[in-house]
């Protein structure tokens, strides 16, 4: 989630671009590479995370940039040997508010773990396959495994439940 959003940013959505600081940043205008340093130019760098700091869609940038893999440049405020120390972290972030939002129709770009999440509750809730399959762009036949992969896990972690209530009730040490 990101300053002047209600909600994740929608896949695609790029409309954050216009309000960033260094779309208007005079820098910029005096040096249009200076997010792209070539060598390692600290005070360039130094430069360009100032402006990042003071962004009001610092986080949107970052975002976009670990979504897509972009490992280019300065975004969000982060170099790209920074931003790759961190795409693991966002990697597995589980963020709820990105799957009830996905679970609700919005296209929004789910982690692997948000992935697994959103199988969960879809499966549960009842979630058509088909809508299911357009949020997570598989197809249908995946999606039909995927729910039958949740509803064995359920069904196994019931049975499991099941026997150590069983042993308990009988005296046996779990």
């Amino acid at each position: 989630m990101y300053e002047g959003r209600i909600g994740p940013r929608i896949r695609g959505d790029q409309t954050w671009q216009e309000r960033a600081a260094c779309a208007v940043a005079a820098e910029v205008a005096r040096d249009p590479d200076l997010f792209f340093p070539t060598t390692a130019d600290d005070q360039r760098v130094a430069l360009a995370k100032r402006i990042c700091s003071s962004c009001q869609v610092r986080m949107a940038c970052l975002e976009t940039a670990l979504d897509c893999g972009d490992m280019n440049g300065i975004r969000g405020g982060m170099t790209a040997a920074e931003r790759k120390g961190a795409r693991l972290g966002f990697e597995l972030r589980c963020d709820s508010v990105r799957v009830m939002a996905a679970l609700s129709g919005r296209d929004v770009h789910l982690t692997v773990a948000e992935r697994q999440e959103f199988v969960r509750l879809a499966s549960r809730s009842g979630t058509a396959t088909l809508r299911a399959a357009e949020v997570l762009k598989v197809s249908e036949a995946h999606v039909k495994k995927l729910f039958r992969r949740e509803r064995r896990k359920i069904a196994g972690a019931s049975q499991g439940e099941q026997d150590a209530s069983h042993a308990a009730a009988e005296g046996i040490p779990a």
